[in-house]
């Protein structure tokens, strides 16, 4: 069986303030996009094996995945065993949630493949235990609302697809490193988020919600690595809408009209070289 797992950008994420569990308290709006990680999963006889196509990637007693796999097996109380096969195309320390998506993915997967002994309530209870992101990637949505350290969810009713261009850097940023330069938080009310939301599901205007794209980890990003200024020049100067780092990056993505999508791609190909490890990728909402 083969499983997609999306990766995803936040357009809009704001820091209300450290949580007494180390966490942050945000709120952000995710949207999944069409690049994908594959995962495949067999029952197995013979042990439960994880194995990567990149040996970069964890894939230990330890790492994401098996945590989730043991998870599943204790909430769905399986005795089942599953060989898992990782095919790895999003890029990792991008801020496009790679990893998130990866166990959530095998949670779907599992609860599949051994016919559907959890409910989608119960698989999400299970999500916020391996990560904040893994809540919104359980669901299936396109875009959402998260809340709390972003676990707590709300599907954005929005048919709209939009299209993007991300250009991912050739190094990682960790994201605790970029959390833990925090030094302020947004606790005033704004209402950027309601703005958000009513550009989405009200307006359906994707250019005004351009125009109001937030994201509070950023300028500590610039900061640390100032290469990402000349990123957002260029996706300008290509044509987008609006640009914005993803999450706590290093992928930096900009809005583009479905027309200029590709030829702006093209444009930044040859200003950040394959060559030289930077990745552009054209997607889409998925």
């Amino acid at each position: 069986m083969i499983i997609t797992a999306p990766a995803k950008v936040n357009l809009y994420l704001k820091v209300l303030n450290r949580r007494n569990d180390g966490y942050h308290e945000i709120e952000t709006i995710f949207e999944k996009i069409s690049l994908f990680d594959e995962i495949d999963i067999e029952v197995s006889r013979s042990g439960t094996r994880i194995t990567c196509d990149d040996p970069s990637i964890p894939v230990a007693s330890g790492s994401l995945m098996a945590r989730a796999v043991r998870l599943f097996k204790e909430k769905s109380k399986t005795n089942d065993h599953f060989q898992i096969k990782l095919k790895k195309n999003i890029p990792t320390g991008g801020g496009l949630g790679g990893g998130s998506s990866d166990a959530a993915a095998v949670l779907r997967g599992l609860n599949k493949i051994t016919g559907e002994r959890l409910s989608k309530a119960e698989l999400c209870d299970i999500a916020p235990e391996l990560g904040s992101d893994v809540s919104f990637f359980v669901n299936d949505v396109s875009f959402a609302c998260g809340k709390g350290r972003g676990d707590i969810i709300t599907e954005l009713r929005v048919r709209e697809k939009i299209w993007h261009v991300l250009v991912t850097p050739p190094f990682e940023i960790l994201t605790k490193d970029i959390y833990s330069k925090l030094s302020s938080f947004g606790l005033t009310k704004d209402m950027g988020l309601d703005r958000m939301v009513t550009a989405f599901s009200k307006e359906k205007n994707i250019e005004n919600a351009a125009k109001n794209l937030r994201n509070d980890l950023q300028p500590i990003a610039l900061r640390e690595f100032p290469l990402l200024k000349k990123v957002f020049r260029e996706l300008k100067n290509a044509g987008a809408f609006g640009t914005l780092l993803s999450g706590s990056g290093s992928t930096v993505f900009g809005i583009f009209d479905k027309k200029n999508v590709k030829n702006a791609a093209e444009k930044l190909r040859l200003i950040f070289p394959k060559e030289e490890n930077w990745r552009i990728y054209i997607v889409s909402t998925y």
